[in-house]
């Protein structure tokens, strides 16, 4: 008798690269084309580094994308599990994470950072939202 397939569903929801991650986008409003200085040496446009550093205070970072939309905008890609909240990017970690983006200080980024928000999401690129190669 042959061996009938039995019904199969493969339903991803999450992504995997060994382990669970992440994507986090920080709109910040405002261009921060300019705020590429290094955040170690003193540098007063220094804004994407501070980000960097706020965001890999609670997480680890395993890839970040290019500025996008009109150089407003940043996504990040980090390890689900190495969250340092225990809400594990839920709402009330989200909302801490903007806080601090929110409060770096004018003396290392010039741009107005006080509005950005952080969204975290998972992964899904609309053909028009894609940014070209």
């Amino acid at each position: 008798m042959p061996i009938s397939k039995n019904n199969f569903s493969h339903v991803t929801n999450f992504e995997l690269e060994g382990v669970d991650l992440t994507i986090l986008t920080v709109d910040f409003i405002n261009s921060m084309a300019a705020e590429t200085g290094d955040l170690s040496s003193g540098s007063a446009v220094a804004g994407l580094e501070a980000t960097r550093a706020t965001i890999m205070a609670r997480a680890n970072i395993l890839a970040e994308g290019p500025l996008a939309d009109s150089n407003t905008q940043k996504t990040y890609i980090v390890r689900t599990d190495s969250v340092n909240l225990a809400s594990a990017f839920g709402t009330t970690a989200l909302a801490e994470l903007q806080t601090n983006i929110r409060a770096i200080p004018a003396a290392v980024c010039t741009a107005d950072v006080t509005g950005a928000t952080v969204t975290g999401t998972r992964l899904g690129i609309l053909t028009a939202a894609a940014i070209a190669l």
